[in-house]
């Protein structure tokens, strides 16, 4: 019992690091080519706003939890703080802290989505085919960028992280800009049932293989980005 309650006390304080890391990182790893890509990406959603009106649709507060989504997946690196791989981790705990590093990445967005769908539905504004679309979009922009985003201003083809993964890693992770800002702009406007269905089968279809796959080679790419010899810096 005594040694399942310091296990408990030492994941507990590991979650506590895990999320003080996560909002560091937002402003930790600012640089002129990531704040680039942050305005290509916002240029991107700007064009998918083919529905333009000139009244606001009260759905704004549908898309900005998805607008944080792409936001934290471009920020949080799966790799580690570069004094994190000083200090006397063992590897197992490198990799404990990656994995609950997921667990986090995933968990803040989809909750600041509840808050802002929860606004949304005491102002009387809610869509259920725009709040599904937005809660999968989150998912699957911030599981799968927090499996495979780190810093991909420099080419994952030469990260042995990645392993057989590194020359495919940048496809998902462009797929996810590309489909976060797309649904940021159609969360922006009220979805009708026929477009909501077209939207949900064509993410579906780009998505889940994406999901299914990065699940399968997760372990891998954990165990490799909690060695530091392995990420090609």
């Amino acid at each position: 019992m005594e040694r399942k309650a310091r296990a408990a006390a030492s994941g507990c304080h590991m979650y506590r690091l895990v999320i003080k890391d996560y909002f560091l990182g937002f402003y930790r790893d600012i640089n002129p080519q990531r704040l680039g890509l942050l305005v290509a990406w916002a240029s991107i959603g700007v064009m998918f706003c083919w529905r333009f009106q000139t009244e606001m649709s009260q759905n704004w507060l549908f898309a900005i939890p998805v607008a944080f989504a792409v936001l934290s997946g471009a920020f949080h690196d799966v790799s580690l703080p570069f004094m994190m791989y000083l200090v006397p981790f063992s590897k197992e705990q490198r990799e404990a802290y990656i994995r609950k590093s997921l667990y986090v990445k995933v968990a803040i967005p989809i909750l600041f989505a509840g808050l802002c769908d929860s606004a949304a539905a005491f102002l009387g504004d809610v869509s259920v085919y725009g709040l599904v679309l937005q809660l999968v979009t989150i998912f699957c922009v911030t599981y799968i960028c927090g499996m495979l985003w780190d810093d991909t201003v420099h080419s994952t083809k030469e990260r042995p992280a990645y392993g057989n993964l590194k020359d495919f890693a940048e496809v998902p992770l462009v797929l996810c800009q590309i489909g976060g800002s797309a649904m940021f702009a159609t969360c922006l406007y009220p979805v009708s049932e026929v477009e909501f269905w077209v939207i949900f089968l064509i993410e579906m279809v780009i998505m889940l293989p994406l999901v299914w796959g990065m699940t399968k080679k997760w372990k891998t790419i954990r165990r490799n980005f909690a060695d530091y010899e392995k990420l090609g810096y």
